[in-house]
């Protein structure tokens, strides 16, 4: 009985390590397949990628690219137009000629765990515009406004050849600022009712952020705001911080904050 058992369990071990070979030969069929079809530049190709780098499942990501390409964070408290200063940065990088990719960080939806998706319904573009990805990601409960799959999916949007990359945080306090660590240029987007809100910005976000925007600027309490941006960013001998005025609905200022983005990457 003994030896009998002991064969069955050897069979068994057979039986699991045979499965385990098939699995992984079929697993690296499958990546080799993914990876000629990212190649081929097939969007649904990079669109299963960042699937599987939620999954934590994705392969090797490819060496970056020799060409210019940016990495721009848009962050700043929820209601201050962020979605808004996205859609008017993807129409205006479009009219100069670039791609642009945007991966927007939505909270966690409580009933399938993926993201909340709403941001890409306040985010209006050309749906068959063939250079404009956008992708929503789940912060799955990660602490600093943004989803822990930013990183290595803008690495293979930058393999894919996009131009520019916006990473749209999710509403955050003073102390999420972790987008810093993964863009070349982060903006902080404030409106006119932000008030007395400057002061505990100044305690996280100020410090970190490349360039301050003003959007809503047309509405009364602009450009106070600006003045007490402007004093603020002047304490303390932090490094020179331009404050800039938008209004994102109507595109007002977005071509000159770009000029400004350009200008310090």
């Amino acid at each position: 009985m003994t030896t009998i058992a002991a064969k069955s369990n050897h069979d068994v071990s057979d039986c699991l390590a045979s499965l385990v070979a098939v699995r992984s030969a079929v697993m690296n069929e499958h990546a080799d397949e993914l990876l000629a079809r990212f190649h081929r530049h097939e969007r649904r190709a990079l669109a299963e990628i960042i699937s599987r780098i939620e999954a934590g499942t994705s392969p090797t990501a490819p060496s970056p690219r020799t060409g210019p390409f940016q990495v721009v964070g848009i962050t700043g408290s929820g209601g201050a137009g962020k979605s808004t200063l996205i859609a008017a940065s993807i129409a205006h990088l479009r009219r100069v000629g670039r791609t642009v990719a945007v991966l927007a960080c939505d909270p966690q939806s409580p009933l399938t765990g993926g993201a909340l998706l709403g941001d890409r319904v306040r985010v209006r573009f050309e749906a068959d515009d063939e250079g404009v990805y956008f992708r929503s990601l789940s912060t799955r409960g990660a602490q600093g406004g943004i989803s822990t799959s930013i990183g290595p999916a803008i690495h293979w949007l930058d393999a894919f050849g996009f131009d520019v990359v916006l990473i749209e945080t999710v509403g955050v306090g003073q102390d999420q600022v972790a987008v810093r660590d993964v863009v070349d240029t982060l903006v902080l987007l404030v409106t006119p009712n932000t008030g007395d809100e400057v002061q505990w910005e100044k305690a996280g976000l100020l410090e970190v952020a490349d360039l301050v925007v003003v959007n809503k600027s047309d509405l009364p309490g602009a450009d106070s705001v600006r003045r007490q941006l402007n004093t603020a960013l002047s304490l303390g001998g932090t490094k020179p911080v331009p404050v800039m005025a938008v209004v994102a609905t109507t595109g007002e200022g977005v071509a000159e904050l770009w000029k400004v983005i350009d200008e310090r990457s």
